[in-house]
């Protein structure tokens, strides 16, 4: 897993009760793409849930490195929630 960094540009993303958060890391000459995928606690109860997802695939630029986190978000809230 690597280490979470503060200074990688992100790209958040609601997805319904979801925040979805990419965050792709340069690595050598390729973009390492991975992402947060958080809901916040509700005024009626329902906790609050956070999962990182590491390990989504390499890309040529930081682009395709954000859009395949988000995508890739997107699919696993529908398919779990």
């Amino acid at each position: 897993m690597p280490p979470m960094r503060e200074d990688v540009e992100t790209m958040k993303v609601e997805h319904g009760d979801w925040t979805i958060d990419s965050r792709p890391q340069q690595m050598g000459h390729h973009w390492h793409s991975w992402c947060e995928i958080e809901r916040r606690p509700t005024d009626d109860g329902v906790d609050g849930k956070i999962f990182h997802f590491f390990d989504i695939g390499y890309f040529d630029t930081q682009r395709a490195a954000y859009e395949r986190a988000v995508s890739w978000a997107k699919a696993w809230i529908e398919d779990n929630f």
